[in-house]
């Protein structure tokens, strides 16, 4: 399930997302190795991203993480807990084809 494809990345739902819309950015370059030029069209990819997360999930936050080779965000509400303190529980309210879904 690819939501998006361009020269600079592939982003797809999480495998195991942590918070409903939580997707990666697949990089085909690593960030150090990426141009001025690139890494602004990252950001652009970035942003892109977020206002689509924004407008399919109203989040009141966001995780950006970047990797070697990728970028993950995860959209944050406050109060809101991705793994239970009791017996590792996980629990995810979307699984990553309904997160593929709210992107398209």
């Amino acid at each position: 399930m690819i939501i998006k494809s361009d020269d600079l990345v592939t982003v797809k739902p999480a495998e195991v997302p942590l918070n409903s819309g939580h997707v990666v950015m697949y990089l085909r370059k690593q960030i150090v190795e990426m141009s001025d030029g690139e890494l602004v069209g990252l950001a652009r990819d970035v942003k892109e991203l977020i206002a689509k997360m924004k407008r399919a999930y109203r989040p009141e936050a966001y995780n950006v993480v970047l990797w070697d080779d990728k970028v993950e965000i995860v959209p944050r509400w406050c109060g809101d807990v991705s793994f239970s303190a009791f017996y590792g529980l996980k629990t995810t309210p979307q699984t990553p084809s309904m997160i593929f879904e709210s992107y398209r």
